[in-house]
């Protein structure tokens, strides 16, 4: 190669930049950058997921618990424990959550079955009454009643909305027996009435 072509600017300018350092660490910054905040915020996931999940379980803890404490059940007084079971939630978003609070009269062949459900907010599916429950043997037992609760919380990740969606935390439900129910029903079980249905097990 001549020295003409050794020393033109094009190869001097090549041969500045194989050699120079400036700026290298801002560059390997910028390629990990991406990946930090992936994980970045997938750590925040998880945290929220595990912290929102525990206020699910506590919320339907909750529902279970305040119905089970009621002898009768009026309409305006079920409504009143979900706006106050709502709070549970804080600061999530309680808009999020759908909650059902249901009475299960066990007959004396232990089998359970609804007597009366409300749900909210309007239009969350609850178990239309007469419709048989698969009960855990603890709570099992002929001739009671138990207050079954649920409730579920759509969490949207930061970063698995788009490829997951929205995940749906909870669900899963929560026994409570009536502190100060009255016996009631053709077969006098101890049960919390709601004011607009007959009492069971006359399904």
């Amino acid at each position: 190669m001549s020295v003409a072509r050794q020393n033109s600017p094009l190869l001097r300018l090549l041969r500045r930049f194989r050699r120079a350092r400036d700026g290298v660490a801002i560059v390997e910054f910028a390629m990990v950058l991406p990946f930090l905040m992936i994980a970045y915020c997938g750590l925040v996931d998880v945290a929220q997921l595990v912290m929102v999940n525990r206020k699910v379980t506590l919320l339907t803890s909750t529902l279970s618990d305040l119905t089970a404490r009621m002898q009768s059940a009026p309409v305006a007084e079920i409504s009143n424990i979900f706006e106050a079971a709502r709070t549970v939630l804080l600061p999530y978003d309680a808009t999020r959550a759908s909650m059902v609070i249901a009475s299960v009269v066990i007959d004396s062949a232990g089998v359970g079955r609804i007597c009366w459900s409300s749900s909210y907010p309007a239009g969350t599916p609850a178990p239309a009454r007469g419709t048989t429950v698969v009960l855990p043997d603890s709570v099992r037992i002929p001739s009671t009643s138990v207050i079954m609760a649920r409730a579920s919380y759509r969490f949207t990740p930061i970063i698995g909305e788009v490829v997951t969606g929205p995940v749906t935390l909870g669900d899963n439900p929560i026994y409570a027996r009536p502190r100060n129910g009255k016996a009631d029903g053709s077969a006098s079980i101890e049960q919390i009435v709601r004011s607009d249905v007959n009492a069971c097990p006359a399904f």
